[in-house]
């Protein structure tokens, strides 16, 4: 992981972190190329939350869903 793709993962994982709406949600964040992953077991208002910050954050190229609704 790059030095751009590793203050990424710091900023989206903060964003998710202050979200008190996911607070009970274990999200899994990776960045490769300045391309946001995203992965964990959430129900579906929190995947749509976690979407929605993700594509927020500056510099962020992409945001991938690899999350499951259960």
């Amino acid at each position: 992981m790059g030095f751009r793709d590793m203050d990424l993962n710091d900023d989206v994982r903060a964003s998710l972190r202050k979200a008190r709406e996911l607070s009970g949600f274990k999200i899994d964040v990776n960045v490769r190329n300045g391309i946001v992953y995203l992965k964990g077991n959430v129900t579906q208002p929190a995947r749509e939350h976690a979407l929605r910050l993700a594509r927020n954050v500056d510099a962020v190229a992409a945001v991938i869903d690899e999350m499951t609704v259960g």
